[in-house]
């Protein structure tokens, strides 16, 4: 099977997968645990395919664990397209990897239908997909975590838990503090299924649960689909390494057309 993995700022999503099926899954937190990769799966797995948006030092770590078990590390990246779905970034590369595999997750959940992918994270994402795959843009701004940071660091207040509220008014700083951030990301994503009206909504990421059963919209909770997304990536690579039976009838064949990374 193939270990996936989502290393985001802070956490390691993981997941067994056979071929795009997720076996099982679960989470790891990085900051603060050198030896994190000890508890990463490591039976039954032939290969490893990471999205990383963390500094390098995560994927020198993982290609450690990796040579341990004897198999492969694959690192994906950004591509212009996949399949249908079409890079709508004017430097395609550019986009992070996070968001181009919760795009392919989202486009094989939402094929045909005009979707918009939020990721509420240690940042806040929001992605487009018409209904004909292009990718139209998106947007980036802080999470409920870094918002409440950004307080701390640029402030006198000093928050010392985060409650869960849904007050508009507040009657202590640590509550204030939590209802006028989670207001915030509710805020903008009511805006945006509003003004922007797809046909899907999805939303994914550490801090989505938080949020979503506090918005006015009806949205889809796919807490796994970044590392859906790196599913169908590796298995496309899989596959395109394969040997073309094409290749080895001899004189006159054809080579098969290849898939779209």
């Amino acid at each position: 099977m193939n270990l996936l993995l989502d290393i985001g700022n802070s956490r390691v999503k993981w997941a067994l997968a056979h071929n795009d099926m997720l076996v099982e899954t679960g989470a790891v937190r990085r900051e603060g645990s050198p030896r994190w990769t000890d508890s990463l799966p490591s039976d039954s797995v032939d290969a490893l395919f990471v999205a990383s948006v963390a500094h390098d030092s995560a994927i020198e770590a993982l290609a450690m664990h990796a040579r341990a078990l004897g198999v492969g590390l694959h690192v994906v990246r950004t591509s212009a397209h996949f399949g249908d779905l079409v890079n709508g970034y004017r430097e395609p590369l550019r986009l992070g990897v996070d968001r181009w595999m919760a795009c392919i997750g989202a486009r094989a959940r939402a094929p045909n239908q005009s979707t918009l992918v939020a990721d509420v994270g240690t940042a806040l994402t929001l992605d487009w997909i018409d209904a004909d795959g292009a990718h139209g843009g998106g947007l980036i701004t802080p999470g409920l975590a870094s918002m409440r940071a950004a307080l701390r660091a640029t402030t006198q207040l000093r928050p010392d838990s985060q409650p869960a509220t849904d007050t508009w008014l507040a009657q202590d700083t640590d509550t204030a503090i939590a209802a006028g951030t989670l207001r915030s990301v509710i805020a903008l994503l009511d805006g945006a299924a509003v003004d922007l009206a797809p046909q899907r909504l999805l939303i994914t990421g550490g801090e989505a649960h938080w949020v979503v059963e506090r918005l006015a919209s009806r949205w889809e909770f796919c807490p796994q689909l970044v590392i859906e997304g790196v599913a169908l990536q590796a298995m496309h690579e899989q596959q395109s390494s394969l040997p073309n039976e094409h290749n080895q009838t001899g004189r006159g064949s054809q080579q098969a057309s290849k898939p779209s990374e």
